[in-house]
């Protein structure tokens, strides 16, 4: 596997996820980033996921010193994570917030959007801006939003544009268009990640727009 290092210094690695590309080991037994990097670099702390169909920007740490600091800005809230996603249809408002109950189905591996008195949910909140709208001939129009995360459920844009109504495109367990469709893949990138480096305490930030279809539709 080639890995795309975007940074590297040595407390972290920012590199592109692939997607379709496992972020650490799982049952398949393919091969995964975390691994790749274990074997490269010696260390690979691994603070944050992307679901293995989704693409984009993940930050590795590169000691135990780094790692450690990293997820506790995680758990602090301290860490920004922003995607680029390309919904079929177009939001009711142009930029808002979208705050839901989720609960995961473990069997499924799926979450569904519930109510706050369902002891089994979790909060999830986060807020989008619509980039660009363009008409399609499939879904009538397809929208590019930049979405930011204030909570990191289980595949949460994905459950919460579907349930706004603007699922998005490509996705196969939550948007029923694409449900028997193969070899196809949400169109959700990872596109910036800004966070307290755990060396110099400043604020630092990546970004990488996607380059790829359907987010070149809009370019």
């Amino acid at each position: 596997m080639n890995l795309n290092v975007i940074y590297k210094d040595r407390s972290i690695l920012i590199v592109e996820k692939p997607a379709g590309i496992p972020a650490q080991a799982d049952k398949t037994g393919d091969r995964d980033i975390q691994s790749e990097i274990l074997e490269k670099f010696g260390y690979a702390g691994l603070v944050h996921r992307l679901d293995r169909p989704v693409g984009g920007l993940m930050i590795f740490a590169l000691n135990k010193k780094a790692e450690s600091f990293l997820s506790k800005e995680i758990a602090g809230n301290g860490f920004c994570k922003v995607y680029y996603a390309v919904c079929c249809g177009v939001p009711e408002r142009p930029e808002g917030s979208l705050r839901d109950w989720l609960v995961k189905k473990q069997r499924q591996n799926i979450s569904i959007v519930s109510s706050r008195t369902d002891k089994n949910a979790k909060e999830a909140v986060l807020d989008y801006k619509t980039i660009k709208v363009i008409e399609d001939k499939e879904f009538d129009y397809l929208s590019l939003l930049e979405v930011r995360l204030h909570t990191g459920r289980h595949h949460q844009i994905r459950v919460q544009t579907a349930n706004a109504g603007i699922p998005l495109w490509g996705d196969i367990k939550y948007n029923k268009f694409f449900k028997n469709i193969r070899n196809v893949s949400p169109a959700l990138y990872s596109a910036k990640l800004e966070f307290i480096h755990p060396d110099t305490k400043k604020r630092v930030a990546f970004e990488k727009k996607p380059d790829f279809e359907p987010f070149t539709m809009f370019i």
